[in-house]
């Protein structure tokens, strides 16, 4: 009997924005076709490896939502899916629906701030107090939760902040573990 719960933290497919380098933020894009084929791509992966979790919960952003449901489908988890809005993407304010090579080198910025713009250190609280509850909800729970980009990296960067930053890359559909207990999260593959 183990006394954390696995969180394994999906990015959602990709969506056009995704393909033209456009920031979306809390924008509501859904997935492309590509998008669509990388969620099921990940799913066959996850059969493969015989991946069991007990159920399937997601961000609320339509993206996110839509390859939660196309990973239910093909896993065969037939429970609802549950959303939760604390994993919403990072509300990147006056910076969304620009190209990402044009205000990276701000969001890049340790500690940036601008009125509106949800900085660093408030997503990573934000997160890490949802993944905090939620393992008290499921404290054996196996987890596929699908987010986004820089809600896993304030993950990665609050277990290892001299290894990780919010340049990180995260490629769409890709899977991280994490594993986490009333007092600790750490990255476990």
């Amino acid at each position: 009997m183990r006394d954390y719960m696995i969180l394994a933290m999906v990015r959602h497919g990709q969506t056009n924005f995704n393909a033209q380098g456009i920031i979306q933020g809390r924008m509501n894009n859904p997935l492309n076709d590509i998008g669509r084929k990388q969620a099921e791509q990940l799913a066959e992966a996850l059969l493969e490896k015989h991946e069991h979790f007990d159920f399937i919960a997601s961000s609320p952003l339509s993206r996110a939502l839509e390859t939660a449901y196309l990973l239910s489908l093909k896993l065969n988890i037939n429970k609802q899916i549950l959303v939760d809005h604390q994993f919403t993407e990072r509300d990147f304010y006056h910076l969304d629906g620009k190209h990402v090579e044009d205000v990276k080198h701000l969001i890049r910025q340790k500690n940036y701030e601008y009125d509106g713009y949800e900085n660093d250190k408030l997503l990573i609280k934000r997160v890490t107090q949802a993944c905090y509850k939620l393992s008290q909800r499921y404290p054996e729970g196996r987890i596929l939760f699908v987010a986004h980009s820089h809600v896993i990296k304030a993950l990665l960067v609050h277990v290892n902040p001299d290894f990780y930053n919010f340049a990180t890359v995260i490629n769409n559909a890709e899977v991280l573990y994490f594993d986490v207990s009333e007092k600790s999260i750490r990255l476990i593959k």
